[in-house]
């Protein structure tokens, strides 16, 4: 079967990028054949295989031209079935992941644009052997379990089991980066919405590849958090702004520590023309020394980064025996309503580790599965899955915007974040590294070749959306996955942040908008296209699967905070319901979503919480 296949990649990569010469291919269908086996969700690359398949057979050149390739894949994006349109996407987003991706490390888009290239690094493992016992185990060391440990360090004997790499100190490219320190080779997407689920795997979790975008809680947020717990000043008190101040400052949140790259210089122009606010976002930095960033989401840790690894726990402030990176936390055994061992995996061997108390901090995708790999059961482990959906808009200029290029992102506009009981959406710039953009920006219209050489000209910006929608977990092993449908309610949020992107990106000049629909549409001013009528179109865009792309790298909410079991699964002290000695400070307690992004809201959350324990 899979020399049908690819049989079949070959005849389609070449009909979408006819400049590619058999080396690039290759490397590109190494990388496609990659994806097909390490997908998690397996039943969703059925479909795809089968297609595949049935394309290879010389009959199919009958009804479907080799000429005829790109528009039948544009046929199947704008389908009205399901099931035809999931191909499509599909198609599109696969391949220009292989174009852009390589286990060589040099995606075979690389070789046409102006972009750095660096060869693949090497992960040395730090052996610290398993113990027998500890007084508290800290599952996870990102940024809920690294407060907690901190805190929890100055009482207790306390251990940190992650099943990650420490970061390697050095330049990583996009692959390497992906497959070394995010989960599931940042390949995972959610079943339904199909939305790309991005989170960080390794010492310092997600604080040591994110965009060091540091975002206080808005009072708004804190004060519905207690409407829903039923609370008066839980959440929106001096207690918790205690705690979000303490992070900042050690963090050494600030806005002095950013400025607005040349990639995001016209978003900035057009929403001044707009008349959209927008705000330099502070960073989590040592200084503002750290500008040309545009790597360190690759796991290099730059070391003016204030990780949860460097601010809490790293060796000048935490015993490095008691970290256990690569080990895999499989469940916990619990007797008589109390956690007694930590069930780990190391180097193909299983331990079981004694413990007084456990910090669960895996983050939302993770905390849920090892609850219920323990056997706890609470009606609310696994839902409410909040995501933040983010989907984007394209603008290209005359003049260069090397769009990986500077901080990881320069300025927010949060003037429709509580557009409507109390939900809308944040506006962002994007740091646009090829993997992420020719996936999400498939271009199978235009002369490829053109296309690709125009790269260093194009910017991107994201709308960030505050989703009432909520996902929950497939619990299937080995691997769990998770379904994700978007409501009306934020997907006409979604669309009025499209609107306000393409809008800003006109009104600053853009030669040519692309929105990250399936398929893409693509405005040129050249065409004389109004763009009124552009932006109309947007707006009928329909919530159904598939029609926009769609990623997600904040997931919250799966194990909530309620005084009552039957509300949620955590208590207000983040004691998990039923046991003694088991507690959530990850971003699973939320009640509902952090609005913004919510880096500095888990870490407060954490030191909250774990100053109780």
């Amino acid at each position: 079967m899979n020399r049908r296949i690819s049989k079949s990649f070959k005849t389609i990569f070449k009909s979408l990028y006819p400049n590619f010469n058999e080396s690039e291919i290759e490397n590109s269908e190494e990388y496609f054949f990659f994806i097909l086996s390490n997908y998690p969700d397996k039943s969703e690359i059925i479909q795809l295989k089968a297609l595949f398949f049935i394309f290879s057979f010389k009959v199919r050149t009958l009804i479907i031209s080799d000429q005829n390739i790109s528009n039948l894949i544009n046929k199947l994006q704008s389908s009205n079935v399901e099931t035809l349109r999931k191909l499509g996407f599909s198609i599109t987003a696969l391949f220009g992941l292989s174009t852009a991706r390589s286990l060589s490390g040099e995606g075979s888009v690389y070789k046409y644009l102006d972009y750095p290239v660096y060869k693949n690094s090497k992960i040395k493992k730090r052996e610290n052997s398993i113990p027998k016992n500890l007084e508290v185990a800290v599952i996870g060391s990102g940024a809920g379990g690294g407060i907690a440990a901190n805190l929890l360090n100055q009482k207790y004997e306390v251990g940190i089991f992650d099943k990650g790499h420490f970061p390697n100190g050095e330049t990583n490219n996009e692959t390497f980066g992906y497959h070394n320190f995010y989960e599931t080779n940042a390949i995972q997407q959610t079943r339904g919405y199909k939305v790309q689920l991005l989170a960080g795997m390794g010492i310092g979790g997600g604080t040591s590849i994110n965009w060091t975008t540091s975002l206080r809680t808005p009072d708004n947020i804190l004060s519905e958090w207690d409407a829903l717990t039923q609370q008066n000043n839980h959440f929106n008190s001096d207690s918790f702004n205690k705690s979000l101040d303490y992070i900042c400052q050690n963090l050494n949140v600030d806005e002095t520590n950013n400025k607005i790259p040349q990639k995001e210089i016209k978003l900035a122009q057009g929403l001044e023309l707009n008349k959209t606010s927008y705000k330099i976002i502070p960073r989590n930095t040592k200084n503002n020394d750290c500008l040309e960033s545009g790597f360190s989401t690759f796991g290099h840790s730059d070391d003016t980064i204030n990780s949860s690894y460097k601010s809490w726990f790293s060796k000048d402030k935490f015993n490095e025996e008691n970290i256990y990176s690569n080990t895999h936390v499989r469940s916990l055994s619990i007797s008589n309503g109390k956690a007694t061992h930590v069930n780990v995996e190391h180097n193909g061997q299983s331990y079981s580790v004694a413990v007084e108390k456990v910090i669960l901090a895996s983050g939302s995708l993770n905390t849920p599965k090892i609850l219920l790999n323990s056997g706890y059961k609470n009606k609310h482990l696994g839902q409410h899955l909040k995501l933040h959906p983010v989907s984007g808009v394209a603008g290209k200029f005359s003049e260069l915007q090397n769009p990986w290029a500077g901080s990881m992102q320069g300025i927010y506009s949060d003037d429709h974040l509580f557009r409507k009981d109390n939900y809308g959406y944040l506006l962002e710039g994007l740091p646009m590294h090829p993997s992420l953009f020719f996936p999400f920006f498939p271009n199978n219209q235009d002369n490829f070749g053109d296309f690709i050489s125009s790269y260093n000209y194009w910017s991107g910006s994201i709308v960030l959306t505050s989703d009432t929608s909520s996902g929950s977990i497939i619990n299937k092993n080995p691997q769990h996955l998770w379904k994700y449908n978007l409501n009306n309610f934020d997907h006409e949020n979604l669309l009025h942040g499209i609107e306000s992107l393409v809008k800003a990106n006109f009104l600053a000049g853009a030669e040519e908008i692309m929105v990250a629909t399936s398929p893409t549409m693509h405005w040129k001013r050249e065409s004389n296209e109004d763009i009124e009528s552009f932006i109309g179109k947007v707006r009928k865009v329909r919530n159904e699967p598939f029609r926009i792309l769609l990623g997600s790298a904040h997931q919250m909410g799966t194990a909530r905070i309620h005084p009552n079991p039957s509300e949620g699964v955590v208590d207000l002290n983040g004691k998990v319901h039923g046991l003694e000695n088991v507690y959530i400070t990850d971003s699973s307690t939320f009640p509902r979503c952090s609005g913004v992004n919510p880096m500095i809201t888990i870490q407060a959350m954490s030191h909250f919480l774990a100053s109780k324990i």
